[in-house]
Protein backbone atom coordinates (compact mmCIF):
# COMPACT_ATOMS: atom_id res chain seq x y z
CA UNK A 1 0.00 0.00 0.00
CA UNK A 2 1.41 3.32 -1.18
CA UNK A 3 0.04 6.64 0.83
CA UNK A 4 -0.30 10.00 -1.22
CA UNK A 5 0.39 12.97 0.41
CA UNK A 6 -1.30 15.33 -2.00
CA UNK A 7 -3.53 16.09 -4.57
CA UNK A 8 -1.54 16.34 -7.46
CA UNK A 9 -0.08 12.40 -6.25
CA UNK A 10 -3.57 11.29 -6.48
CA UNK A 11 -4.22 12.87 -10.08
CA UNK A 12 -1.10 11.30 -11.35
CA UNK A 13 -2.72 7.73 -10.48
CA UNK A 14 -6.33 8.10 -11.71
CA UNK A 15 -8.66 9.58 -13.80
CA UNK A 16 -11.72 9.45 -12.12
CA UNK A 17 -12.86 13.06 -11.13
CA UNK A 18 -14.58 11.99 -8.09
CA UNK A 19 -11.72 10.64 -6.09
CA UNK A 20 -9.97 13.63 -7.90
CA UNK A 21 -12.69 15.94 -5.99
CA UNK A 22 -12.53 14.28 -2.55
CA UNK A 23 -8.41 14.88 -2.54
CA UNK A 24 -8.86 18.56 -2.30
CA UNK A 25 -8.93 17.10 1.49
CA UNK A 26 -5.09 16.83 1.25
CA UNK A 27 -4.61 20.22 0.29
CA UNK A 28 -3.00 23.01 3.51
CA UNK A 29 -6.06 24.96 2.06
CA UNK A 30 -8.80 22.32 3.16
CA UNK A 31 -11.17 23.67 5.77
CA UNK A 32 -11.39 21.04 7.70
CA UNK A 33 -8.89 18.48 9.46
CA UNK A 34 -6.41 17.10 6.59
CA UNK A 35 -7.64 13.83 4.67
CA UNK A 36 -6.22 10.51 3.78
CA UNK A 37 -5.11 8.71 0.31
CA UNK A 38 -3.84 5.65 -0.56
CA UNK A 39 -3.39 3.07 -3.66
CA UNK A 40 -2.55 -0.32 -4.32
CA UNK A 41 -2.65 -1.80 -7.43
CA UNK A 42 -5.52 -0.83 -8.89
CA UNK A 43 -7.19 0.83 -6.52
CA UNK A 44 -7.15 4.33 -4.97
CA UNK A 45 -8.92 5.56 -1.59
CA UNK A 46 -9.10 8.63 -0.53
CA UNK A 47 -10.58 10.10 2.91
CA UNK A 48 -12.32 13.27 2.62
CA UNK A 49 -13.20 14.61 6.12
CA UNK A 50 -16.67 16.43 6.60
CA UNK A 51 -16.59 16.87 2.45
CA UNK A 52 -20.42 18.20 1.31
CA UNK A 53 -21.58 17.28 4.96
CA UNK A 54 -19.80 13.99 5.41
CA UNK A 55 -16.80 12.30 6.16
CA UNK A 56 -16.47 10.44 2.61
CA UNK A 57 -14.20 7.62 1.60
CA UNK A 58 -14.16 7.94 -2.21
CA UNK A 59 -12.71 5.01 -3.93
CA UNK A 60 -12.25 3.40 -7.52
CA UNK A 61 -10.09 0.70 -9.48
CA UNK A 62 -10.59 -2.74 -9.80
CA UNK A 63 -13.10 -4.22 -7.81
CA UNK A 64 -10.77 -6.93 -6.04
CA UNK A 65 -7.96 -4.19 -5.22
CA UNK A 66 -10.49 -1.74 -3.61
CA UNK A 67 -11.76 -4.29 -1.50
CA UNK A 68 -8.57 -5.21 -0.38
CA UNK A 69 -7.52 -1.84 -0.41
CA UNK A 70 -10.55 -1.21 2.33
CA UNK A 71 -10.64 -3.86 4.16
CA UNK A 72 -6.54 -2.46 5.42
CA UNK A 73 -7.55 1.38 5.89
CA UNK A 74 -11.39 0.97 7.19
CA UNK A 75 -10.66 0.16 10.62
CA UNK A 76 -9.15 3.61 11.21
CA UNK A 77 -11.47 5.41 10.07
CA UNK A 78 -14.53 6.14 12.24
CA UNK A 79 -17.50 8.23 12.73
CA UNK A 80 -20.89 8.07 12.26
CA UNK A 81 -21.12 10.12 9.11
CA UNK A 82 -18.84 8.35 7.47
CA UNK A 83 -19.77 7.23 3.88
CA UNK A 84 -18.33 5.59 0.76
CA UNK A 85 -19.14 6.83 -2.32
CA UNK A 86 -18.20 5.38 -5.83
CA UNK A 87 -19.88 4.58 -9.56
CA UNK A 88 -23.12 2.79 -8.33
CA UNK A 89 -22.01 -0.70 -10.22
CA UNK A 90 -18.72 -0.67 -8.49
CA UNK A 91 -20.11 0.46 -5.56
CA UNK A 92 -22.81 -1.98 -4.92
CA UNK A 93 -20.40 -5.18 -5.56
CA UNK A 94 -18.05 -3.68 -2.72
CA UNK A 95 -20.69 -2.94 -0.35
CA UNK A 96 -22.22 -6.39 -0.62
CA UNK A 97 -18.59 -8.00 -0.41
CA UNK A 98 -17.78 -6.21 3.07
CA UNK A 99 -21.41 -6.15 4.68
CA UNK A 100 -22.30 -2.64 4.42
CA UNK A 101 -25.64 -1.31 3.34
CA UNK A 102 -26.35 1.10 0.42
CA UNK A 103 -27.91 4.39 1.79
CA UNK A 104 -28.70 6.10 -1.20
CA UNK A 105 -28.07 6.07 -5.73
CA UNK A 106 -27.49 9.15 -7.06
CA UNK A 107 -25.89 11.29 -10.03
CA UNK A 108 -22.82 12.35 -10.45
CA UNK A 109 -22.54 14.70 -13.74
CA UNK A 110 -19.42 16.81 -15.85
CA UNK A 111 -19.02 18.61 -17.86
CA UNK A 112 -18.45 16.62 -21.13
CA UNK A 113 -17.78 18.48 -23.86
CA UNK A 114 -17.01 22.53 -24.34
CA UNK A 115 -18.59 25.44 -21.65
CA UNK A 116 -21.91 27.52 -23.06
CA UNK A 117 -21.08 30.57 -24.51
CA UNK A 118 -24.30 31.76 -24.73
CA UNK A 119 -25.17 35.37 -23.29
CA UNK A 120 -26.18 35.23 -19.53
CA UNK A 121 -26.38 39.01 -19.14
CA UNK A 122 -28.65 39.12 -15.87
CA UNK A 123 -26.18 36.79 -13.88
CA UNK A 124 -23.67 37.83 -12.03
CA UNK A 125 -21.78 37.29 -8.97
CA UNK A 126 -22.57 38.53 -5.54
CA UNK A 127 -21.19 40.17 -2.56
CA UNK A 128 -20.91 39.35 0.78
CA UNK A 129 -23.86 42.04 1.44
CA UNK A 130 -26.34 39.55 -0.70
CA UNK A 131 -25.15 36.20 1.93
CA UNK A 132 -28.45 37.00 4.07
CA UNK A 133 -30.74 37.48 1.02
CA UNK A 134 -29.04 33.58 -0.04
CA UNK A 135 -29.57 32.24 3.08
CA UNK A 136 -33.15 32.87 3.17
CA UNK A 137 -33.30 32.35 -0.41
CA UNK A 138 -31.69 28.41 -0.10
CA UNK A 139 -34.11 27.84 3.16
CA UNK A 140 -37.25 29.16 1.36
CA UNK A 141 -36.82 27.13 -2.52
CA UNK A 142 -34.55 24.22 -0.93
CA UNK A 143 -34.28 23.71 2.66
CA UNK A 144 -32.40 20.21 1.73
CA UNK A 145 -29.65 21.92 0.33
CA UNK A 146 -25.93 20.82 0.59
CA UNK A 147 -24.71 24.11 0.60
CA UNK A 148 -25.12 26.97 2.44
CA UNK A 149 -23.24 30.45 2.75
CA UNK A 150 -21.76 29.51 6.03
CA UNK A 151 -20.30 26.41 4.95
CA UNK A 152 -16.63 26.30 4.54
CA UNK A 153 -16.27 25.16 1.55
CA UNK A 154 -18.59 27.78 -0.02
CA UNK A 155 -16.48 29.87 -2.44
CA UNK A 156 -18.81 32.47 -3.94
CA UNK A 157 -22.56 32.94 -5.54
CA UNK A 158 -23.81 33.86 -8.71
CA UNK A 159 -26.83 35.15 -8.77
CA UNK A 160 -30.47 37.12 -10.81
CA UNK A 161 -31.77 39.56 -9.11
CA UNK A 162 -35.25 40.53 -8.58
CA UNK A 163 -35.90 44.44 -9.86
CA UNK A 164 -35.50 45.42 -5.74
CA UNK A 165 -32.10 43.95 -6.02
CA UNK A 166 -33.13 40.73 -4.25
CA UNK A 167 -31.58 37.52 -5.55
CA UNK A 168 -34.19 35.03 -6.41
CA UNK A 169 -31.92 32.51 -8.48
CA UNK A 170 -28.33 31.09 -7.28
CA UNK A 171 -25.44 29.09 -7.79
CA UNK A 172 -22.60 28.32 -5.72
CA UNK A 173 -18.79 27.72 -6.45
CA UNK A 174 -17.91 25.26 -4.06
CA UNK A 175 -15.49 22.59 -2.60
CA UNK A 176 -12.82 23.42 -5.26
CA UNK A 177 -9.94 20.80 -5.80
CA UNK A 178 -7.19 21.69 -7.99
CA UNK A 179 -7.87 21.50 -11.97
CA UNK A 180 -11.64 20.88 -10.88
CA UNK A 181 -15.06 23.13 -9.49
CA UNK A 182 -17.82 21.60 -7.79
CA UNK A 183 -21.01 23.63 -8.53
CA UNK A 184 -23.96 23.27 -5.96
CA UNK A 185 -26.36 25.35 -3.86
CA UNK A 186 -28.88 25.89 -6.76
CA UNK A 187 -31.80 27.39 -6.38
CA UNK A 188 -34.69 29.55 -8.01
CA UNK A 189 -37.43 31.50 -5.75
CA UNK A 190 -40.53 29.72 -5.82
CA UNK A 191 -42.57 32.52 -6.88
CA UNK A 192 -40.12 32.74 -9.73
CA UNK A 193 -39.68 29.42 -10.98
CA UNK A 194 -40.70 28.20 -14.81
CA UNK A 195 -38.60 31.17 -16.70
CA UNK A 196 -35.52 29.60 -17.50
CA UNK A 197 -33.45 31.27 -14.41
CA UNK A 198 -31.92 28.19 -13.22
CA UNK A 199 -31.08 27.79 -16.77
CA UNK A 200 -29.13 31.47 -16.64
CA UNK A 201 -27.18 30.98 -13.74
CA UNK A 202 -25.95 27.39 -14.25
CA UNK A 203 -24.86 28.71 -17.82
CA UNK A 204 -22.78 31.83 -16.04
CA UNK A 205 -21.51 29.36 -13.46
CA UNK A 206 -20.67 26.57 -16.22
CA UNK A 207 -18.86 29.01 -18.22
CA UNK A 208 -16.91 31.16 -15.46
CA UNK A 209 -16.01 28.05 -13.55
CA UNK A 210 -14.54 25.68 -16.78
CA UNK A 211 -12.11 28.38 -17.33
CA UNK A 212 -10.44 26.56 -13.87
CA UNK A 213 -10.98 23.54 -14.40
CA UNK A 214 -13.02 20.23 -14.85
CA UNK A 215 -16.86 21.30 -13.75
CA UNK A 216 -18.60 18.70 -11.88
CA UNK A 217 -21.21 18.45 -9.65
CA UNK A 218 -24.02 15.98 -7.75
CA UNK A 219 -27.96 15.59 -8.56
CA UNK A 220 -30.53 13.44 -7.13
CA UNK A 221 -31.42 10.90 -10.20
CA UNK A 222 -35.38 11.62 -10.05
CA UNK A 223 -34.69 15.41 -9.98
CA UNK A 224 -35.97 15.72 -13.83
CA UNK A 225 -35.94 19.37 -14.11
CA UNK A 226 -32.60 19.98 -12.79
CA UNK A 227 -31.32 17.05 -15.19
CA UNK A 228 -32.82 18.90 -17.98
CA UNK A 229 -31.02 21.95 -17.41
CA UNK A 230 -27.79 20.16 -16.70
CA UNK A 231 -27.70 17.73 -19.45
CA UNK A 232 -28.77 20.65 -21.76
CA UNK A 233 -25.75 22.65 -20.92
CA UNK A 234 -23.14 19.51 -21.58
CA UNK A 235 -22.95 17.58 -18.49
CA UNK A 236 -22.67 13.55 -18.11
CA UNK A 237 -24.99 11.81 -15.62
CA UNK A 238 -23.06 9.00 -14.03
CA UNK A 239 -24.73 6.99 -11.64
CA UNK A 240 -23.13 6.58 -8.17
CA UNK A 241 -23.60 5.12 -4.77
CA UNK A 242 -23.15 6.02 -1.10
CA UNK A 243 -22.65 3.10 1.69
CA UNK A 244 -22.33 3.16 5.28
CA UNK A 245 -19.45 2.14 6.60
CA UNK A 246 -18.30 -0.54 9.30
CA UNK A 247 -16.35 -3.24 10.23
CA UNK A 248 -15.15 -5.40 7.32
CA UNK A 249 -15.11 -8.97 7.46
CA UNK A 250 -12.04 -10.70 6.25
Amino acid sequence: MQELRTAAEVAEVTSDLMVRWAAQALEPEYPHERGAAWRSRNAVVVFAPRLNRADRVVHAGDEDDVVALLREVLPGLTGPKVRLLAAAPLASRVSERLGHEVLATFGWLHLDTTAPQRPTPDVEWLTGADVPAIDALLREASPGSYLFPDDPGAVRWAGIRDTDGTPISIAGDSWPAPGLRYVSGVATHPAHRGRGLSTQVCTFVTRELAALGAVTLMADADNEPALKVYKGLGFRYSPISASRGGACPG
